[in-house]
């Protein structure tokens, strides 16, 4: 989280003026803060009241902020959608409905490569801490039976494959301008890996070269100066790569700094290219609550987003979540753009507030099946009992988010629709069914993490000791999940992969909890969701030398396996970046390749004085998947750079990209991008019928003609070659094959109706890999709603059709591909009716 990053350019630049200064002006500040008056606070803050510590700390931030130093501290929950519309869940009326708005702003930017470097030369800033989830705090006394039992405490040291590219990404000084944490995340595309901090980003070539040095995110929107987005730099950013429109999308927050709207800043690449222009929009949010820790997904339909909800009113702690979804098909276009979005306020109870979610984002070549609802998914300490047995439980919810662009109305967030009712001694909270989870998953009971703002020597993360420095301690942010929640459609299955950081067994003689990595991968998405595998990656190889292992990301490449980068740390060992993985033929339950090290850190990160007992650190990494090969993983996080013992502010932050790559992942370059039935309808242009590589068969239903005759064009990730081509399933032939760069076009003769065929491209390459690809396509004439049989339906679909053009809607009842679709169509259809594709 980043609550401020606005730059102040100085004279002096040395570290060690600047701590002084900091140190000055932060006791100062807590001296003032014992004397200052503070409203009564209402009843629900009573209810919700934190430890002394901690409020001393908020009402600092919140006197910097009235000085004009700072942001307030982050707070946010949606209470009104852009553009009027009224979201507030502070009434009685207040219901789970979609709240629906569009881009406040929407433009194009300058070119990347045009805009100016980042100012390297402002003070240094810690930003406040991120807002304690409701709810998320560890329930204590422990019982015995509260214990992790899918706890992997031992590890292989040799199995993982070894580090790949490995380059410098950005760091304090060359990014944020000397602020902390950096929130490290980045992308991988075809030809360029994009990397975002607070509140900068860099683009680099696959082998590291930097091709667009440190940059402020909002200089993109300098075409409009006046917009919020342009004004503000506030961070949290998220980078994704949307493969299925090989665009780049760069998001981060706005805070309000007065009278502005809480926002989310979006840029979505005009092209391929990330350093060139970009569309831009400007999603205002509300402008009482603030819109905490956003984290984006692609899905076919939208760019969808999380977000935890704190209002201006409760600083400390979050009182929802925030589930949205951004226009993506018109964004990829720059056009005008609309979100629906769901406050799930009304969804907290005296025990349970939503929060620490995330939404689905599709890794690999295969989408879900069309029209299939993203998910939203959140895990819950709940200690339910286990039935049969003794022991405990915790839960993970999953919400299934539909949205309908045509009628937004229409769009559903959850299950159940009783209106929520207001809970009695609860000012602001509600109750009811509308908008529950449609899955509550049982999974294996995990130790909460205790670590926040109060307690880091408990079981916060322990740095290296390096005397005359007191112990040190990392923050773990183990109420929520981390980014990111990654589905896979492998064809016969669905998976969805995440973590989240959890408390091991007392294990060594510090005497103390060590945090560990709980991952999941869930299966059964289109009926019943289970967890198919779980683990918590723990391994305590030495109990005189352990780690603590925290702020992963997971994902799997196109074979199934497994892998997982995080931060490791411990008292013998720098903050640096680890990853662990598994195969999927490996036993279930475990990271059974063990452990590697992709960069040892090379310092510590000391406490400035601002937060007691450990330090920011994050707030999150990022795992992804090259789309070219769809093999190699690309990892980046944050480490220290060297550090003497005597520094006053040791918190020279930098980042690294790293990548890896299973050996028995097969290279998926050969897999198509597309595969389509291609046909001129005359003047009225060329119209495609898809051919799924996976799932049911395309169809096409248009006439090949006395010689049936067809065309299928095969488009691959980069250019190809093809040693021959053939109908090796099915009635038909290849008469003709021809290339263009990475696009294969396949003509076929002879090809009989009603049936299933597959054609065959043998000896594709790219130049380094050769494979065979099977296109598979279905023959049928006249079902013009490829259902797989020709009838009364098709029948009544064409006549009402009749008179018209083809043109994208209709062309299926253009059978006769002449481009107008008349009584001859009809006729067709009616000559094709009682025919069907074989099973």
């Amino acid at each position: 989280m980043q609550k401020n990053i606005s730059s102040e350019t100085g004279i002096f630049h040395p570290r060690g003026l600047i701590a002084l200064l900091l140190f000055i002006v932060a006791a100062s500040l807590l001296i003032f803060g014992f004397a200052a008056p503070t409203p009564a606070p209402s009843k629900a803050q009573k209810d919700l009241e934190a430890p002394y510590s901690g409020k001393l700390l908020a009402g600092t931030w919140q006197r910097l902020a009235a000085q004009g130093l700072f942001d307030t501290p982050e707070g946010g929950v949606a209470q009104r959608a852009a553009a009027g519309t009224p979201a507030s869940s502070s009434k009685g009326d207040a219901k789970l409905l979609p709240l629906v708005g569009g881009a406040v702003n929407a433009t194009v930017s300058p070119p990347v490569r045009n805009l100016p470097a980042a100012n390297q030369f402002s003070l240094w800033r810690e930003r406040p801490e991120e807002g304690q989830l409701n709810h998320r705090e560890r329930k204590s006394p422990l019982k015995a039976f509260e214990r992790d039992r899918v706890a992997q405490t031992k590890a292989t040291i040799v199995g993982m494959p070894p580090v790949g590219v490995s380059f410098e990404g950005m760091n304090i000084s060359s990014a944020c301008g000397n602020c902390l944490p950096p929130d490290t995340n980045g992308a991988v595309g075809p030809n360029h890996y994009v990397q975002m901090v607070n509140s900068n980003f860099a683009i680099y070539s696959k082998a590291g070269a930097v091709l667009s040095p440190p940059k402020a995110i909002n200089t993109l929107w300098s075409a409009t100066p006046n917009a919020g987005c342009a004004t503000h730099n506030n961070g949290d950013p998220v980078v994704l790569y949307d493969q299925m429109a090989d665009r780049w999308i760069l998001s981060q927050f706005l805070v309000q700094a007065s009278t502005e709207n809480y926002a989310e800043c979006i840029a979505v690449s005009q092209t391929p290219d990330p350093t060139g222009a970009y569309w831009l929009y400007e999603f205002d949010e509300s402008p009482d609550t603030f819109h905490d820790y956003p984290h984006l997904g692609v899905w076919p339909d939208g760019y969808y987003m999380s977000t935890n909800l704190f209002p201006n009113s409760a600083l400390l702690t979050s009182t929802g979540a925030g589930a949205w979804v951004f226009e993506r098909p018109k964004m990829i276009k720059g056009q005008a753009a609309r979100y629906v979005y769901f406050d799930e306020t009304p969804l907290a109870t005296q025990t349970y507030t939503p929060g620490g979610q995330l939404p689905a984002t599709v890794d690999g070549r295969y989408p879900p099946v069309a029209g299939a609802p993203n998910f939203f998914a959140e895990v819950n300490d709940t200690n339910q009992p286990d039935n049969p047995g003794p022991g405990v439980h915790d839960e993970m919810h999953l919400w299934k988010f539909h949205v309908d662009w045509n009628n937004p109305a229409n769009s559903t967030f959850g299950t159940g629709s009783t209106p929520p009712a207001p809970k009695p001694g609860f000012s602001g909270q509600f109750a009811g069914n509308a908008g529950q989870p449609n899955f509550v998953i049982p999974v294996a009971n995990f130790v909460l993490s205790a670590c926040q703002i109060q307690n880091g020597p408990n079981d916060c993360t322990p740095e290296k000791l390096n005397p005359p420095q007191p112990a040190q301690y990392l923050d773990v942010l183990g109420d929520r999940l981390m980014f990111r929640l990654v589905y896979r459609n492998f064809g016969n299955h669905e998976s969805l992969v995440l973590n989240h950081t959890v408390d091991a067994l007392v294990d060594q003689p510090m005497g103390v909890a060590r945090n560990g990595v709980r991952w999941y991968e869930v299966r059964n998405l289109s009926t019943t969701p289970t967890v198919f595998q779980q683990g918590t990656f723990a391994p305590l190889q030495d109990p005189t030398d352990p780690l603590w292992r925290w702020m992963g990301s997971a994902a799997m490449d196109n074979g199934g396996n497994l892998a997982i980068g995080y931060s490791a740390s411990g008292p013998n060992h720098f903050p640096s970046l680890h990853y662990a993985g598994r195969l999927t033929s490996d036993p279930l339950n475990v990271l059974t390749q063990g452990e590697a090290v992709m960069f040892l850190g090379q310092g510590i990160e000391a406490n400035t004085g601002i937060f007691p007992f450990r330090n920011r650190w994050g707030d999150y990494s990022n795992l992804t998947v090259d789309p070219v090969d769809d093999c190699t993983f690309w990892y980046t996080n944050e480490y220290l750079a060297p550090n003497a013992p005597t520094d006053i502010l040791p918190v020279d932050w930098h980042t690294r990209v790293g990548t890896f790559k299973f050996s028995q992942c097969v290279s998926a370059v050969l897999v198509p991008v597309s595969a389509v039935s291609r046909k001129t309808h005359d003047l009225a242009g060329v119209f495609d019928i898809d051919l799924p590589l996976i799932g049911t068969p395309g169809i096409e239903c248009r006439t090949g003609g006395t010689s049936g005759e067809h065309q299928v064009v095969v488009t691959f990730v980069v250019p190809v070659t093809v040693t021959s081509a053939s109908v090796t399933s099915g009635v038909g032939s290849v008469s003709g094959t021809t290339i263009s760069g990475n696009q294969v076009f396949v003509n076929l003769t002879g090809v009989a109706n009603a049936q299933k065929i597959a054609i065959t491209l043998f000896g594709v390459s790219d130049g380094s890999t050769t494979g065979n690809v099977v296109i598979p396509m279905g023959v049928l004439l006249g079902d013009t709603n490829a259902s797989g049989a020709t009838n009364s339906t098709d029948i009544g679909q064409t006549k009402a059709n009749s008179g018209k053009t083809a043109d994208a809607s209709n062309f299926r009842t253009d059978v006769t591909v002449n481009g107008l679709i008349n009584s001859s169509d009809v006729a067709t259809v009616k000559a094709s009716s009682g025919t069907a594709l074989p099973p």
